[in-house]
């Protein structure tokens, strides 16, 4: 899939009175995210200007036009079919989910009007059909905001094929996972946590998505598929949310000379070839060990070709920003073609799996010594080679195995009564332990 095609201009840029090109926003959506949009291209307009443009948001998409806004007035419309696509040089998707944003979406690109947009959703799912639509009809759809919204790493992986297809992506993707886990590890409940990301404006009321990993997973698609790897879909990665997690573990995890972070990880090829989003320990000595709050990163390859991409990723604003320098790429019209990513071998049977390499395993309700269990795992091939806790409760990091092998162990402990938490162990310089 490619991240940006040939722009056409759709003939309706006109200029102002002060020699400003005046580029007409058209929004669908006008929740959270299109009202930031709509404040910030205001707030902005001295910044914007010198840049030589004029931003206007002309018309939006609402459900609801009485529904009391923290934005500028414009044009409300309810009914999709009332909505003045032909009056816009610019349309930015803010609905979000799939539909009516695909039809939506489709509607302006077929009549060659660039489309912005941050609904990754959207992009996971169709992403490569609406870039087909995009390039049939000569316009541009661009999803910068779709992945980490204040990080500027999609388009650029999008110019360079030989980067993003690097055969490594992991990071944090997600800002909200991120902030919870980060107020866990300060001894809030898992609850509490989430209820203070809502009350930032950093999770959404319904924060599914985001807790479950599958928001992380679908940034992690689009950005495989900028890699060439299209057989892949949200549904192959597997994941685990963090309502499984406990103040508990993350005490126990600092104890173990290390941190739990939200994690999104694939490595197409080699002993540890596999993917993995969610719940990580992350030793203190990786550098995404320091990183806290809703900052996201992305790290592209390994060892000393890696490049590492970090940033906000969260937050109404953040995303606004990115949707807007985004607007302002579309109204630049470039007229030439951007380098497509190549079509890279099938890799989903290969992600399908967890990558084998060491874990971290959180127990309770252990009923034996601390030596008796060092026993117990070694018997079965999984050492533990740091153990720490009492009194029922203990943790530890093992030695490099396969899921399989940790999961015959998970098994026998949680017959013996013994609830288990496991989590994959990311290694310094952001490679999975492997033996």
């Amino acid at each position: 899939m490619s991240a940006v095609v040939t722009a056409r201009s759709t003939g309706t840029s006109t200029s102002d009175d002060q020699g400003l090109s005046v580029v007409r926003v058209g929004l669908l959506g006008f929740g959270v995210v299109g009202q930031a949009v709509a404040r910030t291209a205001t707030q902005a307009s001295d910044r914007l200007a010198e840049a030589g443009v004029l931003i206007k948001c002309v018309a939006a998409l609402v459900r609801d036009p009485h529904k009391p806004r923290v934005a500028p007035d414009l044009l409300t419309v309810s009914d999709p079919n009332d909505f003045p696509f032909h009056q816009c040089d610019v349309i930015v998707e803010a609905l979000g989910g799939l539909e009516p944003a695909r039809t939506l979406v489709c509607r302006a690109l077929e009549a060659g009007i660039p489309v912005v947009t941050a609904n990754k959703t959207l992009v996971a799912h169709h992403g490569a059909e609406l870039a087909r639509c995009a390039e049939a009809h000569g316009t541009t759809m661009l999803f910068e905001a779709a992945v980490l919204a204040g990080v500027p790493c999609v388009n650029t992986l999008a110019r360079r094929p030989l980067a993003s297809g690097a055969g490594r992506l992991s990071g944090i993707l997600n800002g909200t996972s991120h902030f919870v886990l980060t107020r866990m590890a300060n001894g809030e409940t898992f609850e509490r946590a989430l209820c203070e990301a809502r009350e930032r404006g950093y999770a959404e009321p319904s924060s599914d998505a985001d807790t479950s990993g599958l928001d992380a997973a679908e940034k992690l698609t689009i950005l495989l598929h900028l890699a060439g790897h299209g057989d892949v879909t949200v549904a192959t990665l597997p994941r685990r949310g963090l309502d499984s997690l406990e103040p508990w573990h993350l005490d126990y995890a600092g104890r173990l000379s290390g941190v739990i972070k939200p994690v999104a990880l694939a490595q197409t090829s080699g002993p540890t070839a596999g993917a993995w989003v969610g719940p990580t320990f992350v030793p203190s000595s990786d550098p995404l060990a320091a990183l806290s709050g809703v900052t996201n990163s992305l790290t592209v390859g390994a060892g000393a070709s890696a490049v590492t991409f970090t940033g906000p990723g969260a937050g109404p604003e953040v995303t606004a920003a990115t949707i807007l320098d985004d607007v302002l790429e579309t109204a630049a019209r470039a007229t030439t073609r951007q380098a497509r990513c190549p079509q890279a071998p099938s890799v989903a049977d290969v992600l399908a799996n967890i990558p084998a390499g060491a874990w971290f395993i959180a127990l309770d309700g252990v009923r034996s010594s601390s030596g008796d269990l060092a026993e117990f795992l070694a018997a079965r091939h999984l050492p533990a080679v740091f153990l720490v806790g009492d009194a029922g409760r203990y943790a530890a990091i093992t030695a490099p195995a396969s899921s399989v092998t940790l999961r015959e162990v998970v098994d026998a402990l949680t017959t013996s009564g013994v609830r288990v938490t496991w989590l994959p162990v990311l290694a310094c310089a952001g490679e999975v332990s492997c033996g």
